[in-house]
């Protein structure tokens, strides 16, 4: 539910805050008031059912479309007791997360709890869960209400934003790209695997949250890029004059594996090199796959078969072997002239010519 102004306060300077709250949810709320806000500073805003507290991540002047966001206005400051307040639920979080667990367990449903967030005022509290499929969770949000009198929020979220909220430590020693900065997911798919020419392996390429890691999506561009430029593993060409086989490439190191065939050597070339010594190309054979897709493409740059000669004709290459053979052939071939001609008033040569007789009488 988003708050309107005042009237008395709709004439005021509004400055835009996006806050961070404990699930790494981002608001944005109105600061209608005289009061400056820093950067990374705690801040009680009002919110639907009450008010909560989070940090200030980030601080933009007022745009139409910003205030379309905004879900509340900035209310204070964090006073002593806010804070105390603040603090007491980490450990009033922990105690409804039991709660939640045992009755779970009651209830014989399959669900696994993930975090907890309650409000500054403790009016709602959220409870996060992954589940394999959708779970009917209705009597366990009437139980939770009546043991905390407040307003219970079930939220069904994924294996990744799961990771997310747990945090966590990556394979390469550092935070959790998920729990550090990301603030959306982006599809990754095995394609960015083998662009980047790594093993399929789940266990190399997955991530605490056994899908695949977000970083594999960062390099993606660069490995299209140097696909451009390097050649491709396996493909034969001709080097100074000289027939040779790529083996491999490295695009960090920036050369090409060379295999010449004339004395079975291996070599490795830088690839401005490389490019410069390369003469001509020549493509290794398609898979099958390949060539049926171009095989229209094959036909059409095939020159066309030349007709085959007529009986009794004969080509230029092709010599008289025999005269009498070639008499032969020509006495046949006047006699099915003259057939023809015997027969040319018959059928729809007679029909056609009496029509021609009727239109003159």
């Amino acid at each position: 539910m988003k708050h309107e102004g005042t009237p008395a306060m709709e004439n005021q300077p509004v400055e835009i805050l996006q806050l961070a709250f404990k699930s790494r949810r981002l608001l944005m709320f109105a600061n209608r008031t005289d009061k400056p806000v820093n950067m990374g500073n705690m801040a009680v805003v009002s919110v639907d059912r009450g008010e909560d507290m989070g940090r200030v991540v980030a601080k933009m002047p007022f745009c139409e479309s910003n205030m379309e966001r905004i879900e509340g206005n900035f209310l204070r400051i964090p006073t002593e007791i806010d804070m105390k307040n603040f603090r007491s639920n980490r450990d009033f979080e922990k105690e409804v997360l039991e709660h939640c667990e045992t009755r779970v367990k009651a209830r014989n449903l399959d669900m696994r709890l993930t975090d907890c967030e309650s409000q500054l005022d403790r009016n709602r509290i959220r409870i996060f869960f992954t589940a394999d499929q959708r779970t009917d969770f209705r009597g366990l949000v009437r139980d939770m209400a009546s043991a905390f009198r407040a307003r219970i929020e079930m939220r069904q979220i994924g294996v990744r934003d799961d990771a997310k909220y747990k945090d966590g430590v990556g394979i390469c020693g550092r935070q959790l790209c998920c729990a550090g900065f990301l603030n959306e997911f982006k599809s990754v798919t095995l394609k960015s695997v083998r662009d980047q020419h790594l093993s399929p392996n789940p266990s190399k390429v997955s991530g605490a949250c056994s899908r695949l890691m977000c970083c594999l999506e960062y390099e993606t561009e660069f490995y299209h890029k140097a696909s451009k430029t390097y050649p491709r593993v396996g493909l034969i060409l001709k080097v100074n004059g000289l027939q040779a086989c790529v083996t491999g490439i490295d695009i960090f190191r920036e050369t090409v594996n060379l295999l010449w065939e004339e004395n079975s050597s291996e070599e490795i070339l830088p690839i401005e090199d490389f490019h410069r010594r390369r003469t001509m190309t020549t493509l290794p054979e398609l898979p099958c796959t390949e060539r049926k897709h171009n095989s229209d493409s094959d036909f059409r740059s095939k020159p066309r078969p030349k007709a085959r000669p007529k009986q009794g004709q004969r080509t230029e290459s092709e010599p008289v072997k025999n005269a009498e053979v070639s008499s032969g052939r020509a006495e046949e071939n006047m006699e099915k002239t003259e057939k023809k001609n015997r027969n040319r008033g018959r059928g729809r040569f007679r029909r056609k010519n009496n029509r021609k007789e009727e239109r003159k009488s």
